[in-house]
């Protein structure tokens, strides 16, 4: 987490966040064990160390620490001159800081990495998938038609009914 001799009270609180996040995991806690791998991939940088971390946040739907944990793995992947697959996860990372809403974060790493700028999402993620599934985009940016919002519209109702987040009228 921090190997410079000046931050070891940040080390020494970063140690103990860690070992209050095991804790709770060991503990049956579902939302502390992507935390706890993610803090654990950050002392201890290894691929699967970053695996692990990044499939418990996308399983946990933690948007914003898997980006972040994609990002770290990217400048990992990066000093292991392995430059296809840390640009397979700065990809990842600058979608899914996109789709947390962290624009500015995206836009930073567009300026930084510039083939980030040609890209294009063809399927984007969807709030209530897990992040190995996408769902397809049903109206495409701009679109003013109305049987195109409608179709949107009902979808996302749809969507929202199925998850109980909405009540249902009986007829």
């Amino acid at each position: 987490m921090c190997h410079r001799k000046d931050c070891a009270s940040y080390k020494a609180l970063g140690e103990k966040c860690m070992g209050h996040f095991k804790f709770l995991s060991k503990n049956g806690s579902v939302n502390a064990r992507p935390v706890y791998l993610f803090l654990k991939s950050m002392r201890s940088p290894s691929r699967d160390a970053f695996v692990k971390a990044i499939e418990a946040c996308a399983e946990g739907k933690f948007v914003n620490l898997e980006a972040m944990v994609n990002e770290r793995y990217a400048a990992f992947l990066r000093e292991e001159n392995d430059e296809a697959a840390s640009n397979d996860c700065i990809t990842e990372a600058y979608f899914l800081y996109q789709d947390w809403g962290a624009h500015a974060k995206a836009l930073q790493l567009s300026k930084d990495h510039s083939f980030l700028k040609k890209l294009k999402r063809k399927k984007e993620r969807s709030v209530f998938s897990s992040s190995h599934k996408t769902a397809n985009s049903t109206v495409s940016t701009g679109s003013d038609d109305a049987t195109s919002k409608k179709k949107m519209t009902f979808s996302f109702n749809s969507t929202l009914k199925q998850r109980k987040l909405v009540s249902v009228k009986k007829k």
